[in-house]
């Protein structure tokens, strides 16, 4: 598979994950992976982490960075094995220091079995099944404008319209576009329902979560309400 190329931000995050000792990263490992039953929410992760290691900028450098090697085992096809081996050629390619590049070293083999362990692989599933649609919403936002009338002329303005349009920005990924932007007229109808049928949706999605959630006694979460915590 080659050498997995790392960006600036993973590297710094690398850093961070080795800036505790060696043996209080294994004890923090062990810990999670023996743990109580794993969650496949993402802050479940992270909030645990940080309760192991007293240390949120390691948690959130540490959960960010398996949940991504994650991601990236799935998209490619391959083991884990495989993406810890093109993970380490990319880091020694890196400017971090020496002593960083040791830490990271004695802590391989514990990365591994955290990156085989349930407390990775279902949030960073979920992750993905959340946001697994053909077209993504990237933006919303109703432009208000008024729009004058003139007179035969063209000499004098006699009136004018006030006008909306909803603006609308999306991921198109069943056409490898980004940022594409749809524009549709409203009027004062169409404001009142839209409204009203987003206030809907919301009241739909926090029933069904709490019904099924005490129904299934199982972990459940509305599309959007993680992934922030690894953006």
């Amino acid at each position: 598979m080659g050498q997995l190329k790392v960006a600036p931000h993973q590297a710094k995050a690398f850093s961070r994950i080795a800036s505790i000792s060696t043996e209080e990263f294994v004890m923090i490992a062990e810990k999670l992976i023996s743990g109580s039953k794993p969650s496949i929410k993402a802050t479940s992760l992270l909030d645990t982490v940080i309760e192991l290691s007293d240390n949120e900028e390691f948690a959130v450098a540490l959960c960010t960075q398996l949940i991504s090697l994650d991601n990236f085992r799935r998209e490619k096809k391959v083991d884990a094995e495989e993406v810890i081996d093109s993970l380490y050629g990319g880091l020694e390619a890196t400017k971090l220091d020496a002593d960083v590049k040791e830490r990271l070293g004695e802590i391989r083999e514990t990365l591994l079995s955290l990156l085989k362990s349930e407390w990775i692989r279902l949030p960073a599933k979920a992750l993905k099944l959340s946001t697994d649609f053909e077209k993504l919403l990237v933006s919303g936002n109703v432009v208000t404008d008024v729009r004058p009338i003139f007179d035969e002329d063209r000499a004098t303005i006699v009136g004018s319209i006030v006008s909306q349009t909803l603006k609308i920005q999306y991921v198109d990924r069943a056409n490898m576009q980004k940022d594409v932007t749809l524009h549709l007229a409203l009027d004062l109808d169409d404001v009142s329902n839209l409204i009203s049928e987003l206030e809907k949706a919301k009241q739909k999605a926090e029933c069904a979560k709490e019904h099924f959630g005490d129904k299934d006694k199982s972990d459940i979460f509305v599309t959007g309400e993680e992934i922030d915590v690894y953006r």
